[in-house]
């Protein structure tokens, strides 16, 4: 039973960070579909800088996981003033982007009835995709700083060494030939043991997440998104 509520616990702590990961790749896209469908047309130079804010979350997010640097992928992706910026930042770097991604959309969403406004209601829905980032960061943040208690995995442990340790004497008892004793005795300690060894393996989901692939996914969707604009059809 301790066995399974463990590793129980660890696959659904997979199962969120790829959740988030995955929930993280489609709000990009379409936060990036929105940019090429309402500001490129307005404004091409401030979408296309979002687009590039949206590649720099993606592998900024798998950076803060991993504890990999980013420097470089955010210096090739970013002009050098907003990539000279972005480094500074004190907080996490895909909050950074987020809110750098947030004021540029605000600044098309000024009061003033300029030719390049953004409607209220296309704001309120880029808004929407910029908070599904930032709960994504949260998420994995929570999933990070939050193992499972190791109190609990060394007393399972424990249980399932003793538990292991006492298996033959209860299989004697049963009549069981040498032979079928010694063979029960291993596939039985296989089994709990290889469980016990994923349990342990999945508690930390982020060396076991394709993030490399996923970071990549993102960058591929959002820059599918200006490519369709740019030969969509005009009417």
């Amino acid at each position: 039973l301790l066995l399974t509520v463990r590793t129980n616990s660890a696959l659904a702590r997979l199962n969120e960070a790829r959740g988030a990961w995955g929930r993280a790749v489609l709000a990009s896209r379409s936060l990036m579909s929105m940019c090429a469908t309402h500001i490129m047309p307005l404004n091409r130079e401030r979408a296309l800088l979002i687009g590039r804010y949206l590649v720099c979350f993606g592998w900024s997010f798998k950076g803060m996981l991993r504890g990999e640097d980013d420097r470089d992928v955010i210096k090739q992706a970013l002009p050098k003033n907003e990539a000279d910026w972005m480094m500074k930042q004190n907080t996490k770097r895909p909050l950074a982007a987020t809110a750098r991604i947030r004021k540029l959309v605000a600044d098309l969403s000024s009061p003033n009835k300029r030719s390049d406004a953004l409607p209220p209601t296309i704001q309120m829905q880029m808004e929407e995709r910029i908070y599904d980032l930032e709960t994504c960061v949260g998420i994995c943040e929570r999933i990070f700083g939050s193992p499972i208690p190791p109190t609990y995995t060394r007393h399972t442990s424990r249980v399932l060494s003793l538990f292991l340790a006492l298996l033959p004497l209860g299989l004697v008892g049963l009549g069981l030939p040498p032979a079928s004793l010694v063979a029960s005795t291993s596939l039985i300690t296989y089994v709990l043991v290889g469980i016990d060894e994923i349990g342990v393996e999945i508690e930390h989901p982020f060396p076991l997440l394709p993030m490399q692939q996923l970071a990549f996914a993102l960058q591929r969707d959002v820059c599918a998104q200006v490519g369709m604009l740019d030969t969509m059809p005009s009417d």
